[in-house]
């Protein structure tokens, strides 16, 4: 019944079956009935633009993410922070280098070992304070001497033969070097390097010559002033182990000054002469001078006979970095001779 009315209306409309079909699909369609692929076709034909251009509209507009402009404080700073970090500055310690031995014991390429002696300047280090400085010992950072590459060149030349002759005069015998100011960087001693009498020693970094002493007269006359008269001021009876030696364990100084006056000099031929020494009423025989290789052929035997002239010396004594037993007994540092300063008013005028 209800077919026979839409048909009839149809054709008083006009419409055709087919187009009352596409209505009746149509009507289905606006109901939310799923529509014929005959419609979709229909759809993407007529209406494809408009429904892209409603779908455009009902999405949300893209984000974008750019970068927010700088402020005047970002502005100002620099694009890359670069952090320098700048050492703090050492406090250089200057000494007077006073003498200077070499021996077979060292711990470089040529085996070489170098041991230094040297007045503390005053105020300098741990000698701030003092007024006449002290005598010190300028030891590396590893061992008891010194490599012969470690040393600065001017120092490390003064054993050549070219800075000898230098030194040498014709109508004088042979001395040793000048003495130098040399700056240093002190440092602690290591706990791995053991020894005896090491209380004098100073560890001594970035070691630097700085040139030579201006005024000799007024350093001769310092080095009087700190020299004891008598050695057993310095090192007492108790501390001796045997008339050339000193025991390891004693708690006295490595380095001495005392007035003295040389008795006679031994000559030996291939080794270092040995010193007889008056000191007061002790008479020491038979001291090595540890220093001979800063001289010629002659050892420094012609400087120490020179130097017998003279009433009063000033001797400078240190004691060996190596200890021995005698016979087996008692251990014992030698005491060695380092150089001898003269004393003007001691000049002999015989």
């Amino acid at each position: 019944m209800a077919t026979s009315i839409t048909k009839a209306r149809n054709k008083k409309k006009g419409r055709s079956g087919l187009q009352a079909k596409h209505v009746q699909h149509d009507r289905r369609d606006g109901h939310g009935s799923p529509p014929s692929p005959r419609g979709n076709r229909r759809s993407t034909k007529r209406g494809g633009g408009r429904s892209r251009s409603r779908s455009k509209e009902a999405l949300p507009p893209r984000l974008v993410l750019t970068t927010a402009p700088h402020s005047e404080v970002q502005q100002r700073e620099p694009k890359k922070v670069r952090v320098e970090m700048h050492p703090r500055p050492a406090h250089q310690t200057r000494a007077t280098l006073l003498t200077m031995t070499k021996n077979n014991q060292g711990e470089g390429k040529s085996g070489q070992g170098f041991c230094l002696a040297a007045l503390l300047h005053s105020g300098s280090g741990s000698d701030e304070g003092s007024k006449s400085g002290r005598l010190i010992r300028l030891v590396p950072g590893i061992g008891h001497f010194w490599a012969e590459e470690d040393l600065p060149p001017p120092l490390r030349d003064m054993h050549s033969q070219e800075a000898q002759a230098c030194t040498k005069l014709l109508w004088e015998p042979h001395w040793q070097f000048r003495p130098v100011v040399v700056g240093f960087e002190a440092g602690t001693l290591p706990d791995a390097v053991t020894g005896p009498h090491r209380t004098d020693d100073v560890v001594s970094r970035n070691l630097e010559h700085l040139g030579d002493v201006e005024d000799l007269d007024a350093l001769d006359e310092q080095l009087a002033r700190l020299a004891c008269n008598d050695l057993e001021e310095a090192w007492p009876s108790w501390a001796w182990a045997t008339p050339r030696g000193l025991r390891p364990g004693a708690d006295v100084a490595s380095l001495v000054l005392c007035h003295g006056s040389i008795k006679w000099v031994w000559w030996r031929p291939q080794a270092s002469p040995l010193v007889d020494i008056q000191f007061r009423d002790n008479v020491v025989e038979r001291l090595p001078y540890a220093a001979h290789r800063l001289h010629g052929s002659d050892r420094g035997f012609k400087m120490l006979e020179f130097l017998r002239a003279h009433r009063d010396c000033v001797m400078m004594l240190g004691l060996s970095r190596t200890f021995s037993k005698v016979g087996g007994g008692i251990p014992q540092c030698p005491i060695l001779l380092l150089r001898v300063f003269p004393v003007l008013k001691g000049l002999s005028k015989a």
